[in-house]
Formats: C-alpha cells, sequence, structure tokens
C-alpha cells in the first residue's frame, strides 16, 4: 500500500525567501533564493521520509474563495514590495517545478484550488490502509487528520497526529475534541493570516472552549434565542445573530469539504527523470550545489507509479462528478 509524502511546497520557497541564508543568492541578476531554500529544506524532508513517496502539491489563486471573501489573502500581496515579492518567487516556483519534474518527482496542481484543497482530497478519498505524511507548517492542514495520516512540521520536525489535538502542548490553541470542532472552532473566530474576520474578541483557542462547553455552536444560539442568561461579552457576541452568517460563510472558506468540485483540467505530472535536463537547467540559473547534492538521487518507482495512479483516479473521480452535476 502507498505511502505518501504530500508536501506544500510553497511553504517551503516562500520562507526561504524571507530567511537570511538564502534571502540573498542571486544568478545574473535574478533570485535563485527560493530554489536554493525548497531543494535545502526538501533534501531534508526526503531524508527524514526515505521510505514514503514524495508527492508536491501546488497553490494557485482561490478565486472561488475571493467570490465569497474579497479580501481573502488580500492583505498578503498589497503593497508593491509586497507584489515584486510574489512575482520573484513566481519565476523562482517555475525554475523549481521544472527541476522537480526532470528529476521525475510527483507534483499536482489545479487552476482555482490550493494545495490545502488538494490534500484534503487525497486525504479523504484514499484507502484507509494508505499511510500519510502532510509536510507544512500550514495548521490548517490539522483537518485532514484520520487515523492514518499525520501531521509534520516543515520547519522542526514535530508531529501531530489525530489523538494529539486534545494535546495543548502540541496544539497550543486547543483542546480540540476532534476535526469537526477545530474547523467549528476556526470559523468561529476566523484566521486573520488568511484574512478571514470572525466574532470580534474571540480566538482560536477561546472559540473551541465555547464550543466544548455548550456541546455545539447551534446548542448556544438555542440558549440564547430562549433567553438563557449567557456571562461574557465574546459569549454574548458568539450566541448572537449578528455573527451566524460569518460563521457559515467562514465554513465555506475554511472546511475543505466545502470546497467546489475540482477542475476537469487538474494536473497529475509524473515524468521519467531526466539527469541531462536537470543539469542542463542548474547549470543555467548558477545551481551547481543543488545539481552536485541531487545527482544521485531517485524515486522508488513501483510504488510511485502506484501512489500517481491512486492519486490520477481520485482526481478523475471528483471532477467526474462535477462535470456530471454541471450537466
Amino acid at each position: 500500500m502507498p505511502a505518501l509524502l504530500l508536501i506544500d511546497i510553497n511553504i517551503l520557497g516562500i520562507g526561504s525567501m524571507r530567511e537570511y541564508e538564502f534571502q540573498y543568492r542571486m544568478h545574473r541578476g535574478k533570485a535563485t533564493g527560493a530554489i536554493h531554500g525548497t531543494f535545502s529544506k526538501l533534501s531534508r524532508l526526503l531524508d527524514a521520509h526515505a521510505s514514503k513517496v514524495p508527492v508536491i502539491l501546488w497553490d494557485d489563486r482561490c478565486q472561488w474563495r475571493e467570490k465569497i471573501l474579497p479580501q481573502y489573502k488580500r492583505h498578503r500581496w498589497n503593497t508593491p514590495e509586497q507584489q515584486e515579492f510574489l512575482k520573484s518567487y513566481l519565476a523562482q516556483a517555475e525554475v523549481t517545478r521544472t527541476l522537480l519534474a526532470h528529476l521525475g518527482v510527483p507534483q499536482v496542481a489545479c487552476p482555482n484550488f490550493e494545495a490545502d484543497d488538494l490534500a484534503g482530497l487525497i486525504c479523504r478519498y484514499s484507502d484507509p490502509s494508505w499511510s500519510i505524511t502532510l509536510a507544512t507548517t500550514d495548521t490548517d492542514w490539522f483537518q485532514a487528520l484520520r487515523s492514518n495520516v499525520e501531521w509534520y512540521s516543515s520547519r522542526n520536525g514535530y508531529v501531530v497526529t489525530e489523538a494529539d489535538l486534545g494535546n495543548t502542548d502540541l496544539v497550543k490553541d486547543g483542546p480540540f475534541l476532534s476535526t469537526d470542532h477545530y474547523i467549528q472552532a476556526k470559523a468561529l473566530a476566523g484566521d486573520s493570516s488568511d484574512g478571514i474576520p470572525g466574532v470580534n474578541g474571540v480566538g482560536l483557542k477561546t472559540a473551541a472552549r465555547i464550543i466544548q462547553e455548550h456541546g455545539s455552536l447551534e446548542a448556544l444560539w438555542a440558549k440564547h434565542d430562549a433567553g438563557e442568561p449567557l456571562k461574557g461579552a465574546a459569549l454574548q457576541r458568539a450566541a448572537g445573530h449578528a455573527y451566524r452568517e460569518i460563521y457559515y460563510r467562514n465554513l465555506r472558506l475554511i472546511d475543505w469539504r466545502l470546497a467546489p468540485r475540482l477542475h476537469r483540467n487538474f494536473h497529475v505530472e509524473y515524468e521519467r527523470p531526466s539527469p541531462a535536463a536537470f543539469n542542463a537547467l542548474c547549470e543555467k540559473w548558477g545551481l551547481d550545489g543543488i545539481a552536485e547534492s541531487w545527482k544521485d538521487f531517485s524515486v522508488n518507482q513501483l510504488p510511485t507509479t502506484s501512489a500517481v495512479q491512486r492519486i490520477q483516479m481520485i482526481f478523475e473521480a471528483a471532477s467526474v462528478a462535477q462535470t456530471s452535476t454541471a450537466n
């Protein structure tokens, strides 16, 4: 059965551009820090999970979420400096993507969908016998946790399992009783990192406690509507009518299960390795260190081919369902 390492690749590259070790790397006037940082961090990830098939997940701009909430993630790219940063990263990401293709590393992307959505699809519809590790620093990915799925920090290597959601040493804003509890708390509190507002004055830890103490938000709302006394301004706001539509809107943004059906033009890329093309591109971009350190890299073709075929089947089923619904 496949053992997968699903890698949130933009986390590696964008993070590298902000780190001193990589941020000033240049070649012939073009930034290369994201490329260097991605391959450095990817090397450590693959060494730590040598028995697993690596699958690279790419983000696209998520316009369907922007239609629900126009300011979704806009604060990240508002200023000219932020826009220049993004332009530089996207140029380097294209090089990274081509290099990985030449190495024979499977890659997955879909227009208008984020890596989060793709990870969610694979985790939800894979066979429970699969072993899946999510390599990211994005705690939104906690919602994909299952008995066969673990979350692995690509920054410091600590692991979170489904059973750990109640462990506040590992999940600082918990405890959470389940992935559903986590999703509901996120929808109530909002997510400032994504520009999603929630109930004023209610953070994730408070939201989790409110839901746990009252059993569900619906139960809390029923108490409010029945005139039961509720202590505290934050609790009263969470219970009132003003934030209920905001909560349901946030669920549509946060809960990956509520994403639209996958587009038919998704990409599951898996090419035969081409060392010559890899070395030529490294030479063009002044990546001699990457060429040297990755010269002996190879994927285990039998399990990789099997994993890619199964992921392709999952995405085809999802996109066919969309086509059928549209027709």
